[in-house]
């Protein structure tokens, strides 16, 4: 496996519907004040790391996070709409503790859309060639690139590559990083705050 990674996939810093325990997907939450240490803490992380480019999803909780890790490399941030987390309709904002399983249903049935927002299968539909691009461009690339984004579409980042979504996940500030092997092909690690939970539902 090469020891530099082609791909960096952060999840933004922390907000208040994930202190608060709550399906974020599309509100539009800014970082808290955990969030943004989280954010200063990964720009120092990545600050003597090699970066080709940075890309970011549109909401305000990714592109503050980005642009923390884009300043020590005078790097302009690129927004992919693309990115945006899987939009959960109904339950934006209401607590996951009232609502358990639920997600867990939409999962298993992948076709049906959740109310007032989308399917498991639109979101993979929308999501999976974009991030396979972004890998593309790192492998591709002399320097890795950076994708900040959402605990969603590092779900689907581990759909693509494993198969199981919940193989390799971070906590909000985290960095999932992509390796590739010669013979193997890509393969995942948690370079930063690991997400200990053992099953976790596709969500914001």
């Amino acid at each position: 496996m090469n020891k530099q990674p082609i791909a960096y996939f952060v999840r933004h810093g922390t907000t208040s519907g994930n202190a608060n325990g709550t399906f974020r997907g599309p509100i539009d939450y800014p970082l808290d004040a955990q969030g943004k240490q989280d954010a200063s803490t990964l720009g120092k992380w990545f600050s003597d790391k090699s970066i080709g480019a940075i890309y970011a999803s549109p909401k305000k909780r990714a592109q503050d996070t980005a642009r923390e890790v884009a300043l020590p490399h005078q790097l302009k941030v690129k927004t992919v709409d693309a990115f945006q987390p899987i939009n959960v309709g109904y339950l934006a904002g209401e607590p996951k503790k009232d609502h358990a399983g639920i997600m867990d249903y939409f999962e298993k049935n992948p076709n049906e859309k959740v109310p007032m927002g989308e399917s498991l299968n639109e979101f993979r539909g929308r999501t999976q060639q974009p991030i396979k691009d972004l890998l593309a461009k790192g492998a591709h690339s002399p320097r890795p690139v950076v994708a900040v984004v959402h605990s969603s579409i590092i779900h689907e980042l581990n759909h693509i590559i494993t198969g199981d979504h919940n193989q390799t996940l971070v906590k909000p500030g985290g960095v999932v990083g992509v390796f590739h092997h010669p013979e193997h092909g890509l393969a995942l690690k948690a370079l930063l705050y690991p997400e200990k939970e053992e099953a976790v539902p596709y969500h914001g």
